[in-house]
């Protein structure tokens, strides 16, 4: 059935035998086989009938049991459905056929197509064998799995594909030879050749596939050997990666075991500094080019587009990471041990210098109190020991600051050392521990509790703020007491000094200028020439009384304030506020005499013009001879009377008062005043004496009028 084509099997088989001289129980295996195994294939069986009677008649009877068509055919009939090209020469037909050769041919056939199976499955095996995913987890299973893909690489060198394509044409050529032989004895090339015992393209198919499964296996065994070559390169840069990352973890371990650690002193900071240099030096001697050695052997497998490429970048970045992480803790902690070493020689001279501070504390409040001694009495001096009590107090401000800042920058930055550290990525850590880390597992700090690190390096700093600031109040206690008591001190002597030369203005120039000008003047232009020097004289007093009264509203703030003693400051505020009011009294006192003086002299000069006019002739007379002038001039003349008597009663009146205060005056004591006031009186005495004489003029002019406008008969005649 594996012999015609598939055009040819599709009409199916007629199956022929030859019954003669033979009996039914030979026949009958024979369609039973073709009952059991090729009913659908076979269209007809034909049978030649035998020559004994009974096997006819047994042979027709059992011909009916099977599925396919059973006929007995005689041989005479046989020409009639079957060619006689296609019977051979025992059935009177034309077909050349060697039935030993026939077998021969197809027993080397078969050999050769199970040969070929058998290589194909041979070669399939090999396919197998070299597809199995066996990628070892090591390099030493990488090893064998090199070791193990060579040798089948013997295997398949070891397939006899060119022995079988040797013996493949020689069985080909006796195919050919055959066919051409049938060919040219049945002169029907194409109904003989399917009694050939096999298709030469098939031999050749079979032949082209055991070629090719070759050439595939013999390709997937060079594809799998770079595999397992690129598998071998990952083990070995698994390793290495693997050897860098406990080297990482141990060294991080051995850092994260005194990370926190800052030293209680200057000196101990400075040790554990040089101790960290060294350790960061051997890290990064050893650990950065180790590290550039693994990651650049990573990219040249990248670059070699590795199956596993994406792996080696994800384990060079980690081993990067892990790295880069354990040089930032190794910076950070570099960091703070500079800070701390600074940190501790600021904290180590604050506390030296507490005591000289505390000395000049005690110097200044000595000075501002005289307690132990006599206090400044100096303003000057007292001044500059407050300003350099306050530069003291600048500097303890500054040295002060300059701890704290730096303890706030060394705590800020330990806190990000703890949180470096603790910041590994899990991943890493599980993937490292894996790898072979093994007990070095809590690198990173996550077997750790930051808040705990952190607080065992952070107590020390607080510790030491804490105490430099007890150290900094009690500085600043004693300080500010000193700088108030220097200010009330200080403050004490600029107000006396104040005073002091207020008082100075009032003894050497205004009591000198009252002392020197007592005159009043003996006329009018004198008088008003003594009244403009004393207007500008109270001009500039006036500057004093201002300052004066600032000084006396000073005084009370500073008592209510509590910058000065309250009985000292407002003792010498009372004294002050007793001499300017006396000096003030002294002042009024000439002004008002001296206001006097020109007004009496002004009356003076007045009654005296109103004398003259009267004594001229002048005064109030008639416009004409009427009687009603007359009395309009009488009217006139005693209104000027009465107003003249008024004048002369306040002059009078003037001049008394200016006489008794200056026979009261009794600050002028020296010669000289004595004869300035007796010449004064002697000049108001004359100016009293014009008073009386007007007064008296007044009386007679009233009195002629009075007589002119008396009536009397008009024979009289008067001038």
């Amino acid at each position: 059935m594996s012999i015609p084509s598939d055009s040819v099997k599709t009409h199916g088989f007629t199956i022929l035998i030859d019954m003669r001289g033979s009996a039914w129980a030979a026949i009958k295996p024979i369609l039973k086989v073709l009952q059991e195994h090729f009913p659908s294939s076979v269209h007809q069986a034909l049978v030649v009938k035998p020559d004994n009677f009974w096997q006819k008649q047994r042979t027709t009877i059992g011909a009916h049991k099977y599925k396919f068509e059973t006929t007995m055919i005689s041989l005479e009939a046989l020409p009639k459905v079957i060619d006689s090209t296609q019977l051979t020469s025992d059935l009177d037909g034309t077909l050349h056929y060697d039935h030993a050769q026939w077998i021969d041919l197809r027993l080397a056939l078969e050999e050769l197509m199970w040969q070929a199976g058998e290589l194909l499955d041979r070669l399939d095996d090999l396919q197998e064998d070299v597809a199995r995913a066996d990628f070892a987890d090591d390099v030493t299973g990488a090893r064998r799995a090199i070791d193990a893909h060579a040798d089948i690489s013997k295997r398949l060198a070891k397939v006899p594909v060119d022995e079988l394509e040797s013996q493949g044409e020689r069985v080909l050529q006796r195919l050919e030879a055959a066919e051409a032989a049938c060919s040219e004895a049945s002169g029907s090339g194409v109904e003989a050749a399917a009694f050939h015992c096999g298709s030469p393209s098939a031999l050749r198919a079979q032949l082209s596939a055991v070629r090719s499964a070759h050439a595939h296996a013999h390709k997937l065994w060079q594809h799998k050997k770079m595999q397992l070559d690129q598998c071998f390169q990952l083990r070995l840069f698994e390793q290495d990666c693997e050897k860098m990352l406990e080297w990482i973890v141990n060294h991080r371990t051995a850092f994260l075991a005194t990370y926190v650690e800052i030293g209680r002193s200057c000196a101990a900071a400075k040790r554990l500094q040089e101790e960290h240099a060294r350790f960061a030096a051997a890290c990064t001697g050893g650990g950065r080019p180790s590290v550039a050695r693994v990651t650049t052997a990573a990219r040249r497998l990248a670059d070699k587009r590795h199956y596993a490429e994406s792996q080696i970048s994800a384990l060079a970045m980690r081993l990067e990471r892990a790295y880069k992480q354990l040089s930032a803790g190794l910076e950070e902690r570099s960091a703070v041990l500079s800070l701390s070493v600074v940190f501790h020689h600021k904290a180590e001279a604050y506390a030296s210098a507490v005591g000289g501070w505390g000395a000049q504390c005690a110097l200044a409040l000595q000075l501002a109190t005289g307690q132990g001694g006599a206090p400044c009495s100096d303003p000057r001096a007292l001044e500059q020991h407050a300003q350099r009590h306050r530069q003291l107090y600048e500097h303890m401000c500054q040295a002060y600051t300059e701890v704290h800042s730096t303890s706030k920058k060394l705590l800020y930055q330990l806190d990000h050392l703890v949180q470096v550290c603790h910041q590994t990525d899990p991943t890493d850590m599980s993937e490292t521990s894996s790898g072979g880390a093994g007990g070095a597992g809590g690198a990173g700090g996550a077997g750790g509790d930051p808040a705990a690190d952190y607080s065992s390096g952070a107590n020390h700093v607080l510790a030491v703020i804490h105490q430099i600031l007890g150290h900094h109040r009690a500085l600043e206690a004693r300080y500010h007491q000193a700088r108030l008591k220097l200010h009330q001190r200080l403050a004490l002597l600029l107000y006396k000094e104040d005073c002091r030369q207020v008082l100075d203005w009032l003894s050497n120039h205004g009591l000198q200028f009252l002392q020197k000008n007592t005159g009043i003047g003996r006329n009018l232009h004198k008088a008003r020439i003594y009244q403009k020097s004393h207007e500008h004289f109270e001009n500039v007093a006036q500057n004093t009384y201002t300052n004066a009264e600032k000084l006396l509203a000073a005084a009370e703030e500073l008592a209510r304030s509590g910058e000065c003693d309250p009985e000292e400051v407002l003792g010498v505020a009372r004294e002050l506020e007793a001499h300017v009011a006396a000096f003030a009294a002294r002042v009024d006192r000439r002004r008002r005499r001296l206001d006097l003086a020109v007004l009496l002299y002004t009356h003076e000069k007045e009654l005296l013009q109103w004398l003259e006019t009267l004594r001229g002739g002048g005064g109030v007379c008639a416009s004409d001879d009427s009687p009603e002038a007359a009395r309009r001039a009488l009217e006139q003349c005693a209104q000027h009377r009465a107003a003249s008597l008024d004048a002369c009663a306040a002059t009078i009146a003037q001049g008394e008062a200016l006489m008794q205060d200056l026979r009261s005056a009794t600050d002028t004591v020296a010669l000289k005043s004595a004869l300035d006031t007796t010449a004064h009186s002697s000049a108001i005495v004359r100016c009293l004496n014009f008073a009386l004489a007007s007064r008296r003029h007044a009386s007679v002019v009233s009195r002629l009028l009075f007589i002119v406008l008396t009536p009397y008969p008009l024979s009289c005649s008067y001038k």
